[in-house]
């Protein structure tokens, strides 16, 4: 256990010496992915005890539908009378429809009492957790494996994917993601942070860490790449980004062409 908690110290202080011992061991792979299976069932498990607690002790589904409801007809109150008039037109007539079709929804009869399977649905949000993360992480990472080969990298997918499943640890900030107000702002700073980590674990895994000759007896010390790592990470990004514009350009001009044929007729 306190080698886990080593290592996931060291990854969240981005300790290049930790990342490279990580990399190293013989089941970097396996140990890599305990850790974020780990890290996705304490968030799950919070969320667990905040959604089925927030289910047992808080208002009815129906009440909640009938408070939006009134909230939008308090906010018709304030609006001058033909911006009202034509909100409540185009808008609030199917929201309203919407409204009474989920109250019968809601009040249909279950098998089983609603708190049972409020505990079904909450335990299921609890153990998807973790699979969730592994998905992300080995989707993303195979791209970032491909761009990182592309650049002259020479890491192996096993080590490359074990040490960037540390980039999961900076995620149990969201254990206090039901505070108000806080949550969005911590879920930004663990993404940011896990990005970093991304960063660190392909220029460890990749051979763009290179160690400096210290002293005897001296810490290790490591010489990174950052540039052609960062750029290993976010090449996936600018591809898909890249491939958007390209694809809405062609629509657009098939538009164009489209119209121009149109208007000429």
């Amino acid at each position: 256990m306190s080698e886990l908690l080593s290592t996931v110290r060291g990854a969240i202080t981005l300790d290049i010496p930790t990342l490279v011992r990580f990399r190293d061991t013989e089941d970097v792979f396996r140990r890599g992915i305990t850790i974020l299976i780990l890290v996705g069932l304490v968030l799950g498990a919070v969320e667990f005890a905040v959604g089925f607690i927030g289910s047992v002790v808080g208002p009815p589904a129906e009440a909640e539908l009938a408070e939006m409801g009134q909230n939008f007809d308090r906010m018709l109150q304030f609006m001058p009378p033909e911006a009202a008039q034509a909100f409540e037109e185009q808008f609030l007539g199917n929201f309203k429809v919407g409204l009474e079709i989920g109250k019968e929804i809601v009040a249909l009869p279950t098998p089983l009492p609603r708190v049972v399977g409020n505990l079904f649905t909450a335990l299921g949000g609890w153990l998807s957790q973790p699979l969730a993360m592994l998905g992300a992480i080995l989707a993303y990472g195979v791209w970032v494996m491909l761009a990182a080969k592309l650049l002259g990298g020479t890491g192996r997918l096993q080590e490359f994917l074990g040490t960037a499943a540390l980039s999961s640890a900076p995620y149990l900030l969201l254990v206090l993601g039901w505070v108000p107000c806080l949550g969005s702002v911590l879920g930004l700073v663990a993404w940011v942070w896990s990005i970093v980590i991304w960063v660190g674990a392909t220029a460890v895994a990749h051979g763009w860490a290179d160690p400096v000759a210290t002293g005897e007896g001296g810490e290790a010390q490591y010489r990174v790449n950052w540039g052609r790592a960062i750029l290993a990470v976010i090449l996936p990004v600018l591809a898909l980004v890249v491939l958007f514009i390209v694809v809405l350009g062609f629509f657009l001009v098939v538009g164009l062409i489209a119209a121009m044929l149109g208007s000429g007729k």
